[in-house]
C-alpha cells in the first residue's frame, strides 16, 4: 500500500469520528437529565428483577385454594417489585424504558399465574363435582342392585307357587 493513502484512511477516519462526535454531543442524545443510570439504580433495578423471578417461581408453586393467605402475600409483593420497575426508575430515557418494559412483562406473566390458579381452582372443583356424582351414581347402582335382587326372589316366590298348583 502507498504511505500517502494510509495517511488519507487516518486523516478521513479522525475527521469523520471528530465529526460525529460533535453532532452527537450537539444532538442531546446522552441521558436527558444530564446524568446517566447510577450504580445504585442499576442495582436497585437487578434486585427487583432477582425479587420479581423468586416470587415468580413461589407463586406459580403456590395453591391458591389451600395457601391463600400466602399467595395473595406474594402477588402484592409481586406487584410492588413490578411498580418500581415501571414507575421507580428516572434515569436516562433507555434504562426507563428497559425497566418499563420489564415491568410490563413482569406484569403478564403475573396475569399468567393467576390464570392458572384459577384453572387449577376449577379443575379443583370439578374433580370434586365429578367425585360426588361417582358416589351419587354407586348408590344409585347399589339401590337398582337391591331391586332386581327383590324382584328376583318374587319371581321365584311366583314361579313356586304355580309350580305347587294343580
Amino acid at each position: 500500500m502507498n504511505a500517502s493513502f494510509i495517511k488519507f484512511l487516518l486523516v478521513t477516519l479522525f475527521l469523520g469520528g471528530g465529526i460525529g462526535a460533535i453532532f452527537y454531543a450537539l444532538s442531546g442524545q446522552g441521558p436527558s437529565d444530564g446524568k446517566g443510570t447510577s450504580v445504585a439504580q442499576e442495582e436497585q433495578f437487578l434486585s427487583d428483577v432477582r425479587q420479581a423471578d423468586s416470587l415468580h417461581i413461589k407463586l406459580k408453586k403456590t395453591d391458591p385454594t389451600e395457601q391463600a393467605s400466602e399467595f395473595s402475600t406474594l402477588r402484592f409483593k409481586q406487584e410492588e417489585a413490578i411498580g418500581r420497575m415501571e414507575t421507580g426508575y428516572k434515569a436516562d430515557t433507555v434504562f426507563r424504558s428497559l425497566s418499563q418494559v420489564t415491568g410490563r412483562n413482569y406484569s403478564k406473566l403475573l396475569g399468567t399465574v393467576a390464570l392458572q390458579a384459577s384453572d387449577r381452582q376449577t379443575k379443583a372443583e370439578t374433580k370434586d363435582q365429578l367425585v360426588d356424582q361417582v358416589a351419587t351414581l354407586k348408590t344409585e347402582v347399589q339401590s337398582l342392585e337391591t331391586q332386581l335382587m327383590l324382584k328376583q326372589s318374587s319371581l321365584e316366590n311366583l314361579r313356586t307357587i304355580k309350580a305347587t298348583q294343580p
